[in-house]
This record gives C-alpha cells, structure tokens and sequence, in this order.
C-alpha cells in the first residue's frame, strides 16, 4: 500500500516540475501564468482524477473565532522568520543585501497572486496533503506536503527554504482547523503581505542590516509563530482532559 502512494506523490511531483519547467519557457505573462494553473490541476488529477467524490475525505471544518488572531500572528511571524533568515544569512556570508533584492523577481499583477494562492491550497493542502494525512498519517502529510510544496517552486522566485516553511505552517493550519478557507486566507494574507511590504523593506534594508535587529525580529517572529500553534492546540488539549 505505501508503495504505491509514494508512487503517486512520485508522479504528482514529475508531472509538476516537468510542466513548471516547459511553463519557463513561455514568454507571455499571462499565457505562462495559465499554463502555471494548468500544471497544479493536471497533477492534483494524479490523485482525484475527473470525479469530484474522489477528493480525499477531510474531517468536518471547525471555525472559531480566536484562530482568527493566532493565524494573523503566526502569519506575521513567517513573514518576519522568512525575510529576516534571508538577511541574517546574506550578513553573515557578506553579501550585499540590496544587489539581492533588486535581483529577485516581483509579480506587480495582484490578480494573479490571488489565484495562484487559491489554486496551491486546493491542490497542495486539500487535495495532496488530505490524500497523505488519510493514507500516512498527519504528521507525515504536513512535512512529505510541505517538501512537494517546496521543490514545485524550484522555478520561482520564491526561496526553496521559504516555501518549505510556509508548506509546512499552512498545512499545519489546514489540519487543525480543519478548514480549507482559513489556509487559503492563511496563505493570501502572506502573500499580499509580502507583495505590500517589499518594496518598504528594500527602501529601509540599511537600517535593518544590524545584528541586534535583525536577531530580535527572528525571536519575536519564532514567538508568533510558536503562539499560532499553541493556540490552534489548545481546543484539542482542552478535550482530552
């Protein structure tokens, strides 16, 4: 049996980043941008093929209000854990931090992000990381989710380590609240945090380059995201006791 599910997620990941790759080769935003799309429905049909009841089954959604809070503060923290590793790492090996940013490419088309985070929930955490959490094991669906997540970046702009991270925290989401929207809304807030931000980061860099900063933000940010999980936690402690 686990054979074959590790040679689904084998063919999911092939099918993604032989698509990613000819995508690159595609000069047309627009025309790149659908073809992107297309590739995550092709390979999240590996797992569901045409039929919509063969979506993984997934646990009754569960809303409360104060995952609301704890999932901003945790999303807060990514961003903060994920820019500042980058800028300590940068400061360390002696790199120059804005020849780094004027280099990496931004999507000026907010359209686009928006969809883009729609679709990479749907196929990465309610369809492929449900399809590993029911066959495997949760845990194994966040981090085996979160490393496909990662390598089907590969052609992006978007850091290999960073979108791990952000693999793992949005599948972690997902699997505690049990609900689909809250990680797309997850995901969009970090995104149009990221989109909205950068440009003020890279104007203020000088003045963030400093040790004591930037060591401070990597804390405070560890804590956010540290309080998101204890927090989305609680309601399953609080039962078994």
């Amino acid at each position: 049996m686990n054979k074959k599910i590790y040679l689904i997620l084998l063919l999911f990941l092939t099918i993604l980043l032989a698509g990613y790759y000819f995508t690159t080769e595609i000069k047309s935003f627009w025309i790149n941008h659908l073809a992107g799309l297309g590739v995550m429905l092709f390979s999240g049909l590996t797992i569901v093929g045409l039929n919509k009841k063969k979506l993984p089954i997934k646990e009754k959604a569960e809303f409360k209000l104060n995952q609301i809070p704890a999932i901003t503060a945790g999303i807060i923290g990514l961003l903060g854990f994920n820019n500042f590793i980058q800028v300590l790492g940068t400061k360390v090996a002696g790199i120059e931090m804005e020849v780094l940013i004027k280099s990496a490419g931004f999507n000026k088309y907010l359209v686009t992000l928006i969809i883009f985070t729609v679709f990479e929930e749907i196929v990465f955490r309610r369809i492929l990381a449900q399809f590993i959490k029911n066959k495997i094991g949760i845990v194994k669906g966040i981090w085996i989710s979160a490393l496909i997540f990662s390598v089907g970046h590969i052609y992006s702009d978007t850091g290999l380590l960073y979108a791990f991270f952000g693999g793992l925290v949005f599948a972690y989401i997902y699997f505690k609240t049990k609900n689909i929207y809250l990680s797309i809304w997850a995901h969009l807030f970090y995104n149009l945090l990221t989109y909205f931000l950068t440009p003020i980061f890279a104007d203020n860099i000088n003045s963030l380059y400093e040790y004591p900063i930037i060591l401070t933000i990597i804390i405070i940010s560890i804590t956010l995201i540290y309080g998101m999980v204890w927090q989305l936690r609680k309601p399953e402690k609080q039962q078994l006791v």
